[in-house]
Order: structure tokens, then C-alpha cells, then sequence
């Protein structure tokens, strides 16, 4: 059982994950910034120049995927351990919410999602439909919303080993949370 000042991670396996989430993972949200950089090139050079409106909105889909997965990745590859602490639940359990950040990184890739596709996309053609201009806006919002989701079903090296971290600590706690009471006489 932890003392409630017991913030150092004490076990080999805690000391271990606190290790794994104590630096940037470079290569998960490297992996989705080449993401990101390959789909812009590609909506500019490839799918920008096809005759195809289908065609055309895949470069926003990609665009908003890959940006929402930047964000959303790159706040749960953050640092979530040190050495000299590392967080756990209290005994009457967890008290924080990961749904509040979650939230508000999600309203941000959709807000911004369709301007990462037409920064980079230039000069709109004149032939494209006022239609097909909207559909872009609203599929690089919708996608920006999915991306951003997505690390937190396939997360960083980080989050992982902090959530490891957190389930050891509460799955200490002898039956989980509880409620006690006491009666004087």
C-alpha cells in the first residue's frame, strides 16, 4: 500500500515505465509529422492537379488526419514521468479526467485542420464547384476530429507506460475504490 506522500515510483516495473515515460517519443509523433508533410505534398503536387473532384478531397481527409494526429499525438507524447515523481491515484482512486484535454485538442484540430490544407494548397482553380470547396472545409474537419482521437487508441511509448503506471498504483489499493462511515456512541 502507498503512503499518501508516496510519489516516487518504488517497484522495478514502476521505475522501468517511469523510464519510458520520461522522454519525448520522438519517433511516434515523428512518424506522424512525415505523415503530415507527405499528404501536404501530395494534395499539392498530385491530387491538386487531377480532374477528378473525388480525386481532389483526398488531400483534405489526409491533411485533417494527419494534423489532428500531430496535435492529439504530440500533447500524449509528452513527458509524463520523473524519477522524483510519478503520479498515481489517490486511494479513493483516480480524480482526474484524460476526456477534458482530449476534448479540447479535438475542437482545436477541427478548428484549424482546414487551414493546414489550404495554406499549403495555394491558389484555388476556378472550376472547382462552390460545393467542392465547402466539402473540403468539412471533410479536413471531420478527418482533423478523427486524427486526434486516434492517439489515444494507439498510443505513445509515454501515455502507455503512465497508464501502466497509474493502473499498478490503483490496482494496489485492496478492493478498488470505496466509501466508509463510522458510528459513535
Amino acid at each position: 500500500m502507498y503512503a499518501a506522500t508516496d510519489i516516487r515510483p518504488r517497484q522495478s516495473r514502476e521505475i522501468e515505465l517511469c523510464a519510458q515515460a520520461a522522454e519525448f517519443d520522438w519517433r511516434y509523433t515523428g512518424a506522424i509529422a512525415l505523415g503530415l508533410g507527405v499528404s501536404e505534398y501530395l494534395n499539392l503536387a498530385i491530387l491538386k492537379q487531377s480532374g477528378q473532384p473525388g480525386v481532389r478531397l483526398l488531400g483534405p481527409g489526409m491533411i485533417g488526419f494527419f494534423w489532428g494526429g500531430f496535435l492529439g499525438g504530440g500533447y500524449l507524447s509528452l513527458p509524463k514521468c520523473s524519477p522524483t515523481w510519478a503520479y498515481g491515484p489517490p486511494p479513493e482512486g483516480p480524480v482526474r479526467a484524460a476526456w477534458p484535454m482530449a476534448a479540447a485538442i479535438t475542437l482545436v484540430a477541427t478548428a484549424t485542420a482546414p487551414a493546414m490544407d489550404f495554406i499549403f494548397l495555394g491558389t484555388v482553380k476556378p472550376e472547382w464547384t462552390d460545393t467542392e470547396r465547402s466539402m473540403r472545409v468539412f471533410i479536413a474537419m471531420g478527418t482533423g476530429a478523427v486524427g486526434s482521437l486516434l492517439p489515444y487508441l494507439l498510443p505513445p511509448r509515454t501515455y502507455r507506460a503512465a497508464k501502466e503506471i497509474e493502473r499498478i498504483r490503483f490496482g494496489q489499493v485492496s478492493g478498488g475504490p470505496y466509501l466508509s462511515y463510522t458510528i459513535t456512541f
